[in-house]
Parts: C-alpha cells; sequence; structure tokens
C-alpha cells in the first residue's frame, strides 16, 4: 500500500512538474498576460485591461497597425526595462511621414485611427455650446483645463465628429486642433545601409549607440565611427517605429527612437479583463 501511494504521490508530482513546463514555455514563447498600466492606447485600450500577448515568432508579429507591446531600448533602461504599449506605423524600410491628416507610410495615407486622442482649444466665445453639446452627447473630455483664451482638452477623433456635426457654425470655428508637427522618417531595415540626415540621427541614436558601441561617438550634430564621420550606417537588424494613440499620455518612438526587433515582445491579441465589460474577450484593434 506503501509503495502504490509513493507511485501516486510521484505521478501527480510529475503531472504538476509537467503541467509548469508547459506554462513556463507558453508564457515565454507563446504567449502572455499583461495588464495596462497606462492611458497611452486609451480609447483602443485603458488602464486597468488585462491582455493577452501573442509571442509567437509570426511573419506579422509585430504587425503594421498592430498594438505591440515592447521594452525600452533606451541604453540607461539595461538593468529594468520599462514595458510600453504603442502602435506600429512603421515597418522596416518604410518611409514614414508623418502630418496633420495621418501618417503616409511609402507614400499610402493612413488616417489616424478614429480612437485617437488629440488636443482642442475652444475661445471664451463657443466655451458654453461646445461644453452643452459635449453632455448633450455624454463625450468625455480628458485633460480639460482652464486657458487664458477659453478651454483645451484631449478627446477621440470620433468625439470630435459627433461634437461638430451638433455645433454652430460660429462654434466650429472657434473649435480648433491643436497642429501635429510634420516630420519624416525611414525606418531602418537589415542588411541596409543607412542615409543619415539631421532628423534619422536623432531617431537612430539609441539604436547607432547600441549597435556600434564606444566605436559610435556623436559629437556637434554628426556621428563619428573609429574617429571618423560618417554619413551612412549599416545596421545589424529590423527596426520599428511605435506611435500611441494617446500622444499626450504616452511615450513612444517619439522620445524612444527606433524600437529594435530584440526589444519586441509582441501583438496585443485580446482583453480578457477589463471594468468595461463590454471589452472582454474583445480583440485589440
Amino acid at each position: 500500500m506503501a509503495k502504490r501511494a509513493l507511485i501516486s504521490i510521484m505521478k501527480w508530482l510529475a503531472t504538476i512538474v509537467l503541467l509548469a513546463a508547459i506554462v513556463m514555455v507558453v508564457r515565454f514563447f507563446c504567449m502572455e498576460s499583461f495588464r495596462v498600466s497606462t492611458d497611452s492606447m486609451e480609447v483602443a485600450l485603458h488602464k486597468g485591461d488585462c491582455i493577452l500577448v501573442n509571442k509567437l515568432p509570426l511573419k506579422d508579429n509585430p504587425g503594421r497597425n498592430r498594438v505591440v507591446l515592447f521594452t525600452s531600448p533606451l541604453l540607461q533602461d539595461t538593468v529594468s526595462r520599462p514595458l510600453f504599449l504603442s502602435r506600429c506605423i512603421g515597418m522596416p524600410g518604410d518611409t514614414i511621414r508623418i502630418s496633420n491628416d495621418g501618417y503616409r507610410v511609402n507614400g499610402k495615407l493612413i488616417p489616424y485611427s478614429p480612437r485617437a486622442l488629440n488636443t482642442y482649444f475652444v475661445t471664451k466665445a463657443a466655451q458654453e455650446e461646445v461644453l452643452a453639446t459635449q453632455k448633450k452627447l455624454n463625450i468625455p473630455l480628458r485633460d480639460l483645463r482652464e486657458e487664458s483664451f477659453g478651454i483645451s482638452f484631449s478627446m477621440a477623433s470620433f468625439d470630435e465628429y459627433q461634437l461638430r456635426e451638433e455645433l454652430s457654425e460660429e462654434a466650429n470655428v472657434r473649435f480648433v486642433k491643436k497642429p501635429v508637427e510634420s516630420y519624416e522618417l525611414i525606418v531602418p531595415r537589415k542588411g541596409r545601409t543607412y542615409r543619415l540626415d539631421a532628423a534619422a540621427l536623432t531617431a537612430c541614436r539609441e539604436a547607432i549607440q547600441a549597435e556600434a558601441g564606444d566605436k559610435a561617438v556623436f559629437r556637434d550634430g554628426k556621428l563619428f565611427l573609429d574617429g571618423r564621420e560618417a554619413s551612412f550606417f549599416f545596421f545589424n537588424q529590423d527596426y520599428y517605429w511605435m506611435l500611441s494613440d494617446n500622444t499626450n499620455e504616452a511615450v513612444d518612438s517619439r522620445h524612444l527612437g527606433f524600437i529594435p526587433r530584440d526589444h519586441v515582445i509582441g501583438n496585443a491579441w485580446f482583453c480578457w479583463y477589463s471594468n468595461d465589460r463590454q471589452r472582454i474577450f474583445k480583440p485589440v484593434n
């Protein structure tokens, strides 16, 4: 009896160890749960949402215009790398131009997500009508502030459309969206030579430093490799350009530069828990 009991216990222990090993393999290589800790992807994801992240090494992971989980590529963050969620706007080799009407990727316009948050200004003359209409439509205003000229706030692009449909012509004129600073970049691609102009040098600084190490020296807005000025750089891995929907509350490629492939964890797959029940078990778009 004792021998049978021992065998039974050993079988249970083996089963538990096997299950634990499977869970660890799945978490490390396939998918993992992640709790959203910021509002960087509001309103696609909210702070406190729990999501599953697809970590499988697939061709479209990370995917264009997908919400991606990645770690900081900054050299000072090597000990404890913070996690970030942003939308993958640029794939390796893409030419990206950011402007008021959206992103132009290789010349093709990709409008801003209707869920993307923007900053708006309203003068005092239209303030009462805008706030009354906003309340009537139950549109949330984020970061509402009193300004010398009136008020400023953030809202989603779709909410802006709804609000403008209800406002008078005079109020619409006094309801202004904050302009987006325009710039153009080429996303580095593995095995390709990359020309370094002023904008590229700023965006690629951390990536070049990580790949070239002590050989790379930045001085007077120029790159020097082994003491010689360089106007081109050859990258050893693919990179991505990540931008968050909520640009006011986000840290993304505008602050971190290009995101290297080995810092990408995977695509946000679906939300398995949220304070908003309508969001539970819904795919992340």
